[in-house]
């Protein structure tokens, strides 16, 4: 008798599942799709829910010790883009198994997410907000007017692009750094390539879209905020740990910055007392900058086509490193 395909999704959340029944018939129309809600609440519980899978749809992340448990796993397909971080990648290498990823999905809402927190920032929104519905009618706060100011990017895959489009439409200037730059590329997208140092000393706007390495690990740190302009703005939807974190409270605490919009954090949930959450020069959302029903939709089209086609023999979007 044949063996059966069996692919499990370990870690839903209710709501994803309603939302995307008909996307997962596509999985069940050729395998046994298993479906658990919530999160395991130790590896022995995740170990139950996935040993004897073939393929696992995956919403957060898989411990390497489970995985090792896992004797007839050949695909993981992660609902997200920075898979490094969640599944051992070097583990599945070894044992052969593919990991894919979901580009691109989320490259519109992000960038608007970003935007969003920018305005938000330069414009002293949640101050005022709060401000107003105390009763106070404060207009003493000087806004900051994006036109004709200069934007860098750190990082510059589909997130950044689009993000690059919508702040030109304001009239801002872009550098970019990136591993990849080249003239070409620059023109491509009608922006201009530089060092880190350039983008420090010119820039009166930082905003991060790289991934997070080994290599871009406390990226900015206390000598990058050394070398950026008094009352610099800083937006991070990207990773939390591309940012020093003591760093970045002295920068806000001292005026180095003039304001921040953060959408991740070290710690998530991002503790009560934790003390961004009482500087009212920060703009603070949790982690949702992926979270639009087009985008989450898109998340789980890409996630599930990944099984699909890995088991038809053709698979895509696969992550070595």
């Amino acid at each position: 008798m044949d063996h059966k395909i069996k692919i499990v999704y370990p870690d839903s959340e209710r709501s994803e599942v309603e939302r995307n029944i008909e996307v997962f018939d596509r999985l069940r129309a050729f395998a046994e799709f298993q479906i658990f809600t919530g999160r395991p609440v130790d590896n022995a519980e995740f170990v139950a829910r996935i040993h004897d899978a073939d393929g696992i749809l995956l919403g957060w992340g898989m411990p390497g010790d489970v995985m090792r448990q896992a004797k007839n796993l050949q695909v993981v397909s992660f609902a997200g883009i920075g898979v490094a971080q969640f599944v051992d990648l070097a583990q599945a290498c070894e044992r052969g198994i593919d990991v894919c990823n979901c580009p691109g999905y989320s490259n519109n809402t992000v960038a608007e997410h970003a935007l969003a927190l920018l305005l938000g920032v330069a414009r002293h929104l949640a101050r005022l907000d709060s401000s107003l519905r105390k009763g106070e009618w404060n207009q003493s706060i000087d806004g900051f007017e994006l036109s004709g100011t200069t934007i860098g990017l750190i990082g510059f895959g589909g997130i950044g692009q689009t993000f690059a489009r919508l702040c030109k439409a304001l009239g801002m200037e872009v550098l970019v750094w990136t591993r990849n730059m080249s003239d070409q590329r620059g023109a491509k997208h009608g922006v201009t390539f530089a060092p880190l140092a350039t983008l420090y000393e010119r820039c009166d706007v930082i905003s991060l879209h790289a991934a997070y390495t080994t290599a871009t690990a406390n990226l900015i740190d206390h000598d990058a905020f050394a070398q950026m302009k008094p009352g610099t703005l800083l937006i991070n939807t990207a990773r939390a740990e591309l940012v020093d974190e003591a760093a970045l409270i002295d920068a806000l605490n001292s005026g180095k910055l003039g304001g921040a919009g953060l959408d991740v954090f070290w710690h998530e949930p991002l503790p009560a007392d934790h003390p961004l959450t009482s500087m009212d020069n920060v703009i603070i959302s949790p982690h949702v900058g992926f979270n639009t029903q087009q985008a989450v939709n898109r998340l789980f089209d890409i996630a599930t086509n990944n099984l699909v086609q890995y088991f038809q023999g053709n698979p895509i979007n696969q992550v070595t490193e």
